[in-house]
């Protein structure tokens, strides 16, 4: 056996003090909380390479779980290349589903119990039990919402109250849930979180196989703690035994998957459940600079619920972290647009809180030509039923005897029509008694009141006139005028699908060139792109565990992000969910190497994230940006035209030879050319006129 000494110098592995640490904790179960670029990942291989080489342990008795398979290879390949191929096909790195799977088939060979079948994707299933309940087709993500619901169901081990009470984007949960069950009962079925619940049976009604376990897995190491569900943790203290070794890994400050059931109430109880625990730290960040790491260790110190530790960056000075206060939403996409022509070599990413805020911005992209790529592409903004309701009308406007538009929306229009007079009026429509569908509703609803005959009249001129509308005044129509705002409008997510649709048909000439739109922008979301493009857009979400150059947030506006209220009273859920918006925003200001910048546009609303972040907002810090244009910035613009002379503090002289707007085309003496938004260069000081 070497010594820590000899081990290190065998495999230049360079250790900081509270690593050298945490590799040499072996007697006992230690928590580990790493801030975010702490070397985590190869504090945890270099432990179980020192457990081998410098305490004899088997290779086989020490299990590594983390949360995905991705991350399984990833740690595999990361233990390969430091430490050789010597023992790394002895070791297991295995994800905890992974692990539940050979409890189950270890406890089929034992009992000689008929395994179930495993169901990868559970959609169908799911939509199935859907329309068997409710009588009706699935709309949108309405299937993603029940597959999250049920995931978080198991994973959480919630009561039958609880259950009965859940809501998944207006669907109760209960009906669906109970017959989901019993369908993949039926049909010898289990779907990935049926085998944690399986699993966890096992281990507590067969001490035998669960003492065997226990006594293969001497040392087990978790990765990622802070994603771990509670009944993950259930599993891996059951494994762990009275007197195993357990190593987990995590930061409940980085604990952004709620919706999935992750458990960070663990880690946070960890002492109480494992006797004579130690909790370790791992604060030092080799990542961003101190302007980055110091605004945001202040922010998260506001969470109640965590573990007190600091993020302290090694590397020198960088740039300040920048505000950008724009006047609007869309200002933003004509920025980064902007930003990335006058250095398009920059590695640059966008993050932001969903999928939704990445529409617009890759319409501005897409239009400017602007190389950019996307992070899973799969953009759930195209199959929202808010979304679809619109694309439907409109189609059913463009093509009157479309039945299956036609039938998905005659519903959507806060008015109270049956579906056998929808049915009556596609026999009507088919039989050629009316040259709409519209109208042929009309017909099949002669024996209705008045008064809902004459809306159906109206309904029946407003899609006339969305032939000829604009698309912004199209989609106006079709909230205020046709009833569909009072139908989708429900929810803060609806209305902001909404005004997302409202940014991209303000760049349409009408409903038609709007659907084709929609339609490109479908295939662009989700389409490879190259992968050595410098801009990536990306959620918060999927962009955990990575790092950029360059990190922009937009949308840093309460209500988007934060997505939940930041002041009054708040109720214990409430002020839960207010905690994981941090995290969100800490998670994504903590991946910037080199430079941070927050967008917002405060004429739409406050940012208390932002003012949190610079703890003393009405401060003036160095190299923050504030407000975009003053009014006397605003009116000073006009000024600027083509062929006017101007300098700029970074670039020089130059002549400005185009105004779109508030961008300015400028040409410098130094032969560039670049891209400036005026209002935010003239507010600042940036760019003035040279005098004659």
């Amino acid at each position: 056996m070497l010594s820590c000494a000899e081990f290190c110098d065998k495999f230049n592995i360079r250790l900081d003090e509270q690593q050298a640490q945490a590799v040499q904790s072996t007697d006992r179960a230690v928590l580990l909380l790493a801030v975010p670029g702490s070397g985590k990942t190869t504090t945890l291989i270099t432990r179980v390479a020192y457990l081998i080489y410098c305490t004899g342990v088997m290779p086989e008795s020490i299990l590594t779980m983390t949360y995905t398979v991705a991350a399984s290879n990833e740690m595999r390949a990361r233990f390969s290349a430091v430490f050789g191929e010597e023992y790394t096909g002895r070791l297991e790195f295995r994800t905890i589903n992974g692990v539940c799977d050979s409890i189950i088939r270890r406890y089929a060979r034992q009992t000689g119990a008929q395994r179930f079948d495993l169901v990868s994707d559970n959609g169908a299933i799911l939509a199935e039990v859907f329309r068997t309940v409710r009588g009706e087709y699935p709309e949108g993500g309405d299937i993603k919402e029940l597959q999250k619901a049920i995931t978080y169901i198991k994973n959480m081990r919630l009561p039958r109250g609880e259950i009965d009470e859940l809501d998944a984007g207006g669907i109760a949960v209960a009906p669906v849930y109970d017959a989901y069950r019993e369908t993949l009962r039926r049909r010898g079925l289990m779907d990935y979180d049926d085998q944690l619940v399986f699993a966890r049976q096992i281990l507590l009604r067969y001490p035998d196989i669960l003492s065997a376990l226990c006594e293969r897995y001497k040392y087990i190491c978790v990765d990622e703690a802070q994603d771990t569900s509670k009944i993950q943790h259930e599993i891996i203290r059951l494994l762990t035994g009275e007197s195993g070794s357990i190593f987990m890994v995590g930061d409940e400050d980085q604990s952004i998957y709620g919706f999935r059931a992750a458990y960070p109430d663990a880690l946070m109880s960890f002492e109480r459940d494992y006797g004579g625990a130690r909790v370790l730290l791992l604060e030092s960040n080799y990542r961003s600079t101190p302007e980055i790491t110091e605004p945001a260790d202040r922010f998260i110190a506001r969470n109640a619920a965590r573990h007190e530790k600091h993020i302290r960056a090694v590397r020198g000075h960088g740039a300040p972290v920048r505000t950008v206060a724009l006047s609007e939403r869309a200002a933003q996409y004509s920025y980064i647009c902007a930003m990335m022509e006058n250095d398009p070599q920059r590695e640059t990413a966008v993050l932001y809180r969903n999928n939704d805020s990445a529409v617009a911005l890759i319409d501005w992209l897409d239009r400017r030509g602007v190389p950019f790529r996307c992070r899973r592409g799969e953009n759930s903004f195209f199959s929202n039923r808010t979304v679809n309701g619109v694309r439907d009308i409109l189609t059913l406007a463009l093509e009157p005897g479309n039945t299956e538009a036609f039938m998905r929306v005659y519903s959507k229009f806060s008015l109270p029509v049956r579906r056998e007079t929808a049915e009556l009026a596609v026999s009507l429509y088919g039989a050629g008694k009316a040259d709409s569908l519209i109208a042929a509703l009309e017909s099949a609803a002669r024996e209705q009141p008045d008064w809902l005959r004459e809306r159906l009249a109206e309904l029946h001129d407003n899609f006339a006139a969305l032939k000829t509308d604009s698309a912004r005044d199209a989609l106006d129509r079709i909230r205020y005028k046709m009833g569909y705002g009072g139908y989708v409008l429900k929810d803060s997510g609806d209305k902001e699908r909404m005004y997302l649709l409202s940014i991209l048909a303000a760049r349409e000439k009408n409903g038609e060139s709007f659907l084709q739109r929609l339609r490109e922008l479908e295939s662009i979301s989700s389409e490879n792109r190259p992968a050595d493009s410098k801009l990536i857009l990306s959620t918060i979400h999927s962009s955990k565990g990575l790092e950029y150059d360059r990190v922009i947030i937009i949308d840093a506006l309460d209500g988007i992000l934060p997505s939940v209220p930041c002041s009054g009273r708040l109720d214990d859920e409430q002020r839960k969910t207010l905690e994981e918006e941090r995290r969100l925003f800490y998670v994504a200001a903590t991946r910037a190497k080199n430079e941070l910048i927050l967008m917002t546009y405060p004429r739409q609303g406050t940012c208390t994230f932002i003012e949190q972040f610079f703890e003393k907002p009405k401060r003036r810090l160095g190299g923050i940006t504030r407000p975009a244009a003053s009014q006397k910035a605003v009116w000073a613009a006009k000024d600027y035209f083509p062929g006017t002379q101007v300098e700029h503090s970074v670039f020089g002289q130059g002549t400005i030879t185009e105004v779109k707007g508030e961008l300015a085309t400028v040409v410098f003496r130094s032969g560039e050319t670049k891209k400036l938004m005026l209002p935010l260069c003239i507010g600042n000081g940036l760019l003035k006129l040279v005098k004659k």
